[in-house]
């Protein structure tokens, strides 16, 4: 199920459906932490750089709201990780910004999430 909604829902043609499944992921992620830290987490940041605008920008809702639904559960410990987690989205936000294609749609829609 969490892949399905990491790698096809988050990457579907319509916003809504992307933030739908990015939802869904905070809700369920919680049930099992260590393979969405290890297996789903890495892969949507590497993919916060796609050139495709849907797939950026399904991937930077999934990150985000993973990481909501793992620091609101107070049953695992997942310190370290989730500050890796941010470090490794820190690094991949500062590339996306000096890409020269950042402008335009996904400028509105980075924004918007930004906010």
């Amino acid at each position: 199920m969490m892949q399905h909604l990491a790698f096809i829902k988050l990457r579907h043609w319509e916003p809504q459906i992307r933030e739908l499944a990015a939802q869904a992921l905070a809700a369920i992620c919680v049930f099992d932490p260590d393979y969405t830290v290890k297996e789903i987490l890495p892969k949507l940041i590497d993919l916060c750089l796609d050139k495709a605008l849907h797939v950026r920008h399904g991937a930077i809702i999934g990150v985000s709201e993973i990481l909501i639904g793992l620091s609101g559960n107070s049953a695992i410990n997942q310190r370290d990780t989730l500050d890796k987690a941010f470090k490794s989205l820190s690094i991949k936000e500062i590339q996306l910004l000096d890409q020269s294609d950042y402008r335009g749609k996904f400028a509105e829609i980075y924004n918007k999430l930004s906010t």
